[in-house]
C-alpha cells in the first residue's frame, strides 16, 4: 500500500485600506490588503502549512520566520516554490492541493484561475491537480465583514521511491 499523506493549512490576516491584497501570487483589486512583513499572501500560507504538515515537518514559521530579514517584502509564491522542492528533496511528491479563501466584499471568481496557475507552476504540478475555491461566509465574522482575509488548503502526498 502506499503510505498517501494528509496535511492542513489555515492562515488568516487583518486588512487594511491602501494595501495590497495578494492571494496566490494574483494581484488582486481591492481597496484593502495585507500590511505584513512577507505579501501576506494568506492562500500561499496555507498551502505551505498543508505541506509541511504532511510530512510532519514544521510549519510556515519553522522554515520561513518573521524575524529573517530575507524574509522581509518577500514574495508568498516563492515560499511556495521553495518549500515544494524541500517536500521533493524529503521524498515526496505532490499528488494534489484543495484550498478555499474566505473574503466577503471583495469578488474573487475573476482571479481564481489564475491564482490555480501560480499554485500550479510554484508546486510544479499540473494545473488540474490544484483547486481554489472563495467564499464569502455570507457577511459573518471578520473574513465576511471584510476585516480580514482567510485561507484554508488540504494536501496529499506520496512517497517517491528512488528507481
Amino acid at each position: 500500500m502506499t503510505a498517501f499523506r494528509t496535511g492542513l493549512g489555515h492562515d488568516v490576516h487583518r486588512l487594511f485600506p491602501g494595501c495590497e491584497l495578494v492571494l496566490g501570487g494574483v494581484a488582486v483589486p481591492a481597496d484593502v490588503g495585507f500590511d505584513t512583513h512577507s505579501d501576506g499572501d494568506v492562500l500561499c500560507h496555507a498551502v505551505i502549512d498543508a505541506l509541511a504538515g504532511a510530512i510532519a515537518d514544521g510549519d510556515l514559521g519553522t522554515h520561513f520566520p518573521e524575524d529573517d530579514p530575507e524574509s522581509e517584502d518577500a514574495r508568498s509564491l516563492d515560499f511556495v516554490r521553495e518549500f515544494a522542492g524541500y517536500v521533493r528533496r524529503a521524498g515526496y511528491a505532490i499528488a494534489n492541493v484543495d484550498a478555499f479563501v474566505v473574503l466577503g466584499p471583495v469578488k474573487l471568481r475573476p482571479h481564481i484561475d489564475g491564482m490555480r496557475t501560480n499554485l500550479a507552476d510554484a508546486l510544479g504540478v499540473a494545473l488540474d491537480r490544484v483547486s481554489v475555491k472563495a467564499r464569502s461566509n455570507d457577511g459573518l465574522g471578520p473574513e465576511g465583514e471584510g476585516t480580514a482575509c482567510g485561507a484554508w488548503a488540504t494536501v496529499l502526498v506520496y512517497p517517491v521511491t528512488a528507481g
